[in-house]
Formats: structure tokens, C-alpha cells, sequence
């Protein structure tokens, strides 16, 4: 009985003893740069003196891991991820019960850069529940390709023929830039993105599931565009510059930039510039314009050709006041001018028909200025403590020109000219606070404030001989005020395998518009929202998880949707806009499932999407015979579909991947007692290979079917892009060779139909892409470290505005309305 005895009171004491040498060790990773979290890497405890790790753990969506090690001594912690530089640190284990190895940053392997061998195996996308990183600079195509050539790639985003983008199935979205939004590229970014070349942007981001912190606007989600210029940096890293030069040119246009960053102290620049030109010549047009009640028509033929210059250039700044606080700032600047010249023959049929000439020079400059100044507070005494306070302002000015010149009519009809001046500002206030709550847990909240201010001048003229004469009944001055104050609460929490992300918002809206005298009745509203959001991510494995997410959003109309100046450049044709529209809200649920090892990487994501009251484009006759296209709350949509990302690293010089997308969509509007349905689908296949003398081939397929909207749809299209590059200078200068091509003759040719209750309209819009373009690129200085910039700072990411970047009086691929082009279809 004592032996017995004996024995339990041994083993009791070995037992509490190895309870008592167990100590719980965590940490967070994060990539160097973007200082976004590493997800998946593999995390090994290896106790010095032995062959094999004494524990394993792999990191969250967060980049967190946690993992308790047996034993007291000296280990080394080994982190690995594909495409990333080993990490090794060193830490010593004396019985506490946790420690904090505080955030490990992981960089890109430098050899997988130097080396064009491996570069076919760098890690293309970074993959997450709720949001996933495109690497364009890993990708050799962005060496000579357009921004939107890069966005055909990248999962959950889709682009059709006629360049309009669509994220998480959704052509409402916002574009940010370094994490800011920016509004002129929010209004317009299929025009813009065509000519921005891919080399000025280093990842893109697409968050698919905007938590709390996030406004409530933009149905598909965020676009963030990281050009490197503002990601994060370790103060450890030595002082220096760093910078690259690109310069290309295709049979279309031409494109440069410049990127520069240097750190001396605690003081760190970055500049990121880059300007392009495209010229497009024989964009032909064939419409015709069917009006239902009284069988009369309208036959369009056209012939255009297009200009785009475009400026970018993003500053941003930071200074470590001390290791607790720092102060960092931006200033961006973005200008677009795209001028147009077409000459249509327009037939009338019906009675008397007859046929007339209109000359038509459309003229569209906007420009975006923005900056901000962010303060960070990282607090001594708890790890994950911090307090932002942040300040944005932007300004989004907008002036068009349409000039038509009539000829060969059978009656008397003036030129007529149409001048905008639109403008759109905000300032926003925000305040940030993040703390743990617990062992894996966080909660941040905060409070913000908007105040917008969109205003519109625009004026119509008719010519006089010579002179340009004013007409007041055709003219508008509006201004609509509209501030937002938002407050928010997320908590984030890591169990296990499991991590659960649930956040609530409320934003309060204040509206307010102004006519000018003699054009309206003034009035002021206000309406609450409160939008949930919640994620739940489970990893089946080091390197496989699956989640489940819902969120909510707002499409706010922004100053194009809201504009009620009636556009009378055309004289069978008119636009204008809605004052009284409202907010539309959308609910979304998506499941993501993600696997990744060194030679798969599958990321599945299936969704749907409602919308109730939503704002939608529309056309109709009036009695007069005129075609009215407006908006309106009128649509309800109904959006199922799966996105597939693949990527097969199929040898260490061979890389096969796909991009693609399936769903069906069914809308339906109880004012127009129209409904519409139908499937889509997008594919992209691409395939990188390195040839022998390192010179690596890229080649990708793309194809789409027909997309739709409540009164019509779009035909699909094919295309194919080739690419060819070789580094020279230790791969310090890269020269790269691009062929793009359609596989029809005369062009990429793109149809529309659209119906409405006394309507039909036919197109057909041939775009002439075919171009063969040559880049060079040269880095020099020394790698590792950008901008320092804040844990958080301000998105404004609610407001839709011309959304998918078709510039004001064009149709698909930039081409002049005459008829009803783009009427009843999406983009406008």
C-alpha cells in the first residue's frame, strides 16, 4: 500500500512539474511591407541540442499563432511560408506561463526576384476569408500590361468585353488607393485602370467582406491598390534608397513611372508616379433604336477615334515621434483627360423618313486631389493596444463638353453644346481604438464623421452663326450636402482552429440639396442605418480552411446619380439624374474554402447577394417621341454564383493557373412590371513558363459570356495576351515584349439588346485592340523597407458614382452615344 502510495505521489510531482515547465507562445506575423498578416505560415518549435521540432503551429487569418511548448531551456522558432524568406528567432523558455514574441515580419525571398528560374514559383495570391492579395509585381505580365489587364486575374473580380468590372459580383464598388479611398478612380475606373500601367501598382487587394470598421457603402466590397508607397517598414532596417524606373510603348499609346523611397533615421519618404497615354482610332458604332408605340426608328452608324492621357502620383510620409507613436501622412494626385471625335450618319425611319450628319467632339477632364495625416498610439503596458486619430480630406473636380454639329437635315436644327462643371469634396474625422480582451481576443471600436459636398454647374447652348448662346431652361445649379456619423464595434476572437470576426455599425446620414434660383425645390432628409457583419473561419488544416461570412451594404448615389440637369446634346436623345433617390441596401453571404501547398493553390468562394430597392439606369419613350434615360430605386437583384481561383505549379519553371467565375442573376422591377434573368460566366486561363537563357513566356486566354441587366444584356468576348521577358544587370533591368489580340477580324466587336415597355435598342460597338508593346524596367538602391503608416486609417467606401468608369455621354469601350446605347445596361 506505501509502494502504492509512493507511486501516485511521484507521478503527482513529475506531473505538476511538466505542467509547471509548460509555457504558452504566441505572436503575430505580418509581411514587411504591407504589414498585412501572413496567413498559413508553418510555425516550428525547435529546442536547441535536438533534429526535431518539439511543437508545430500554424498562423490564423489574423496572422496570429499560439502554441504551448513543453519544457524550460533555448529554442528557435522557425517560420516559413511559399514564395517568403525563412525567419529564425531565438527565444528562451524559464517557466513563465506565456510569452510574447511580439510581431515577426516576413519578406519576400530575394532570391525567388533575382532569379527568373524561380521566379515562376513566387507566391502569386495570399488567400483569406475575408479578403485576398493579388501580387501583380510577382506577375511578368504587369511589366508591360494596364491595371485592368492585371484585374481579368485577380480572383473574385471579373472584367467583360466592354471593360466594365465587376467585384464579388457586384459593379458597385470603391477603389482605394494605399488603403484610402479615391474618389475619381471610384467614378471611373475601367477608363482609368486601361491606361494606368500595372508596373505603378505592387498588390491588389480585394476585400470581399468589409467588417465593421469599414463604411457601411459599396455592395461588392473594396479594391485597395498597395503601390508600396505607404506599407509598413521595421526601424530596424538601415538607411537608404530604393527606387525603380519603367518605361513602355505599344502601337496604342505610352506609358511610364517612377517609384522612389528612402529612409534616413526615423524618417521615411515614398513617391510612387507613373502617366500614360492610349489613342484609339476606328471604333465603329451600329445601333439601332426601335420605338414600340409608334414603329418609327433610328439607325446609327459611326466612326470615332479616342484620346486618354492620365497622371498619377502618390507622396506619402512617416516620423517615429518615439517607439510608442507615430505621425504619417500622404498627398495624392490623380488626372484624367480623355477627348473624342466621331461622325455618325443617323437615319429616321417610320412616315417621313430622312437621314442627317452629326459631327460629333466630346471633351471629359476630371482630376482627384487627396491627403491625410494619421496619429498612432501603441500603449507600454498591454500588448495590442493602440489609439488612431485620423484626418482626410479629398476633392474630386469633373468637367465635360459635348459639342454636336448637325448637317443635312430636312428641317431647321441648331448646334447645341453641353458644358459641366461638377465637383465633389469631403472631409471625414475618425477615431480608432483597438485592445485585447483576452487570450486570442481584440475588440476595436471607433467613431467617425464625413462631411460631403457635391455641386453642379452645367449649361446648355445653341449656336447662332458664330456664337454660342446660353439657354436657361436647359441649364442647372444644384448642390446636395451630405454628412455622415458613424460609430462601430468588432470584436475578433481565435479558439483553436476556429476564428470568429462579428462587428455592428451605425451610421446616421444627414441630406441636404440646394437648387439654384428657378431650378427646384430645396429640401433636407435624415435616415439611420445599421449594418452587422460577422466571419467564421475553421482551419481543417496548417494549410486548408473554410469560412463562412455575412455582411451588409449600402449604395449611397452619389452627384452623377442625383443630378436632375437633363443632358440635350442629342436631339433624340436625353439623361439626367434622380434627386429623390434613396439608399439601397444589400445582404451577402459567401462560404470560401482555401488549400494552398507548393504546388496547389484552390480558392473556391460561392455567394449570394440581395438587393432590395435598388438603383438601376433605365430608358423609355416620352410622348414627344424622345428616348428618357434616368435612375431610379426600382430593382430588385438576385445574384448566386461561385468564383474559382487555381494556380498548379506544375515544375519549378512551369506555372498553370485559372480565373474564373459561374452564376446565374434574376432582376426584377415592379414599376416597369420587367423581369430579366440569366447565366454568366467569365474564364481565365493563364500559363507561365521559363525558357532556357532565363527568358520567361506568360500566355493567357480570356473569354466571357453574356452579362445582364433588368432591360438587356451584353454579348461576350475573347482575347488573348502574350508576353515575353528577360532580366539582364543581375535582373536589375527587365525588358518585356507584349501581343495582344482579339480572335476576330476588324476587332473586338460587342453586342447589346436592350427592352423596355416601349423600346428596343440593338448595338454593336468593334474596338480595335490588337497592339504590340515593348517595357523596360530598372531598379536600383537597396530593398527593405517603404513608409511606415498607422495600423488604421480612414476608408470612405460608400458612395456609387458612375461606377464602372464609362465616362459621362459614352458607351461601351469609350465610345459617343447617339442613340440609346447603354440604355437599360449596367455602367453607366
Amino acid at each position: 500500500m506505501r509502494r502504492v502510495r509512493l507511486s501516485l505521489i511521484i507521478m503527482s510531482f513529475f506531473a505538476t512539474l511538466t505542467a509547471v515547465a509548460q509555457t504558452n507562445v504566441k505572436g503575430t506575423v505580418l509581411d514587411s511591407l504591407s504589414r498585412q498578416p501572413e496567413v498559413g505560415a508553418v510555425v516550428q518549435f525547435i529546442k536547441n541540442g535536438e533534429d526535431r521540432p518539439a511543437a508545430y503551429s500554424v498562423t490564423d487569418s489574423l496572422g496570429k499563432f499560439e502554441r504551448t511548448v513543453p519544457g524550460n531551456g533555448e529554442y528557435v522558432l522557425l517560420l516559413q511560408n511559399m514564395g517568403r524568406k525563412a525567419v529564425s528567432k531565438g527565444f528562451k523558455v524559464e517557466g513563465q506561463a506565456e510569452l510574447d514574441l511580439g510581431e515577426i515580419l516576413l519578406q519576400d525571398d530575394a532570391q525567388a526576384l533575382e532569379a527568373a528560374a524561380v521566379q515562376a514559383m513566387k507566391t502569386l495570391v495570399k488567400l483569406d476569408v475575408n479578403k485576398l492579395t493579388y501580387k501583380v509585381e510577382a506577375d511578368p505580365d504587369s511589366k508591360t500590361g494596364s491595371l485592368l489587364d492585371m484585374l481579368r486575374k485577380v480572383p473574385m473580380v471579373t472584367v467583360d468585353g466592354q471593360d466594365n468590372i465587376t467585384v464579388n459580383g457586384s459593379s458597385n464598388f470603391k477603389v482605394y488607393v494605399d488603403g484610402k479611398p479615391n474618389q475619381m478612380l471610384s467614378s471611373n475606373p475601367s477608363q482609368i485602370l486601361k491606361v494606368m500601367p500595372a508596373s505603378a501598382v505592387k498588390d491588389i487587394e480585394v476585400i470581399t467582406n468589409p467588417g465593421a470598421k469599414y463604411d457601411a457603402e459599396g455592395a461588392g466590397g473594396v479594391l485597395n491598390l498597395i503601390t508600396g508607397a505607404a506599407a509598413g517598414a521595421s526601424s530596424a532596417v538601415a538607411d537608404g534608397a530604393y527606387g525603380s524606373v519603367n518605361v513602355g510603348v505599344t502601337t496604342k499609346g505610352e506609358n511610364g513611372g517612377v517609384y522612389l523611397t528612402a529612409k534616413k533615421g526615423k524618417f521615411t519618404v515614398g513617391l510612387n508616379t507613373a502617366g500614360g497615354y492610349q489613342k484609339l482610332n476606328g471604333i465603329s458604332y451600329d445601333d439601332v433604336q426601335m420605338n414600340l408605340g409608334n414603329g418609327e426608328s433610328q439607325t446609327t452608324e459611326m466612326i470615332q477615334s479616342q484620346k486618354s492621357p492620365f497622371v498619377f502620383a502618390d507622396l506619402n510620409a512617416s516620423y517615429e515621434i518615439s517607439l510608442r507613436d507615430l505621425l504619417s501622412g500622404s498627398f495624392g494626385m490623380t488626372g484624367f483627360y480623355q477627348s473624342a471625335e466621331g461622325n455618325s450618319t443617323i437615319t429616321m425611319g417610320g412616315v417621313a423618313p430622312y437621314s442627317y450628319i452629326n459631327d460629333m467632339e466630346t471633351k471629359y477632364r476630371t482630376s482627384g486631389i487627396n491627403g491625410s495625416l494619421d496619429y498612432q498610439h501603441t500603449s507600454a503596458e498591454v500588448a495590442g493596444r493602440a489609439l488612431t486619430l485620423s484626418y482626410r480630406y479629398s476633392g474630386s473636380p469633373l468637367k465635360t463638353e459635348y459639342t454636336s454639329r448637325f448637317s443635312g437635315m430636312p428641317f431647321q436644327l441648331p448646334d447645341r453644346r453641353s458644358d459641366g462643371d461638377d465637383n465633389s469634396q469631403e472631409n471625414t474625422f475618425q477615431l480608432d481604438y483597438t485592445t485585447p480582451v483576452g487570450k486570442g481576443q481584440s475588440l476595436s471600436s471607433g467613431l467617425k464623421y464625413i462631411a460631403r459636398h457635391n455641386s453642379a454647374d452645367d449649361k446648355l447652348y445653341f449656336a447662332d452663326g458664330n456664337n454660342w448662346i446660353h439657354n436657361a431652361e436647359g441649364s442647372m445649379l444644384y448642390d446636395h450636402f451630405n454628412s455622415i456619423g458613424a460609430i462601430y464595434s468588432e470584436y475578433t476572437g481565435t479558439f483553436g482552429n476556429f476564428s470568429l470576426i462579428a462587428g455592428l455599425r451605425y451610421e446616421y446620414t444627414w441630406q441636404r440639396v440646394n437648387y439654384g434660383k428657378g431650378f427646384g425645390q430645396d429640401f433636407k432628409t435624415g435616415f439611420g442605418d445599421i449594418v452587422p457583419s460577422a466571419s467564421l473561419q475553421y482551419n481543417i488544416a496548417a494549410t486548408r480552411n473554410i469560412g463562412l461570412t455575412y455582411n451588409r451594404r449600402i449604395q449611397r448615389p452619389g452627384i452623377t446619380y442625383l443630378n436632375p440637369y437633363v443632358n440635350r446634346s442629342f436631339p433624340t436623345v436625353i439623361s439626367y439624374g434622380n434627386s429623390d433617390l434613396t439608399s439601397a441596401r444589400s445582404d451577402i453571404i459567401s462560404v470560401v474554402f482555401n488549400s494552398f501547398n507548393p504546388k496547389w493553390i484552390v480558392s473556391l468562394t460561392g455567394r449570394y447577394s440581395h438587393t432590395g430597392s435598388g438603383i438601376s439606369d433605365y430608358s423609355f419613350y416620352d410622348d414627344e417621341g424622345i428616348l428618357n434615360t434616368t435612375y431610379g430605386n426600382i430593382v430588385v437583384e438576385d445574384e448566386t454564383g461561385i468564383t474559382a481561383f487555381v494556380n498548379w505549379t506544375a515544375g519549378p519553371k512551369t506555372r498553370i493557373y485559372t480565373n474564373s467565375s459561374f452564376g446565374y442573376s434574376m432582376f426584377s422591377s415592379d414599376k416597369l412590371a420587367q423581369k430579366n434573368s440569366g447565366w454568366n460566366w467569365n474564364v481565365m486561363a493563364g500559363l507561365q513558363q521559363t525558357l532556357p537563357a532565363d527568358m520567361l513566356l506568360s500566355a493567357n486566354l480570356m473569354a466571357g459570356g453574356k452579362t445582364w441587366t433588368l432591360q438587356g444584356w451584353n454579348r461576350g468576348f475573347t482575347m488573348g495576351v502574350i508576353g515575353l521577358s528577360k532580366g539582364f544587370l543581375a535582373n536589375k533591368l527587365r525588358v518585356t515584349g507584349q501581343f495582344i489580340s482579339n480572335f476576330e477580324k476588324g476587332g473586338m466587336a460587342i453586342e447589346s439588346f436592350a427592352r423596355g415597355g416601349n423600346f428596343e435598342t440593338r448595338s454593336k460597338v468593334t474596338v480595335p485592340i490588337r497592339q504590340v508593346g515593348l517595357n523596360l524596367t530598372y531598379t536600383f538602391g537597396n530593398q527593405g523597407f517603404q513608409v511606415k503608416k498607422t495600423r488604421k486609417s480612414i476608408t470612405n467606401d460608400d458612395v456609387i458614382n458612375n461606377t464602372n468608369g464609362q465616362a459621362p455621354g459614352t458607351g461601351a469601350a469609350g465610345s459617343s452615344v447617339t442613340g440609346a446605347a447603354g440604355a437599360g445596361q449596367g455602367g453607366m
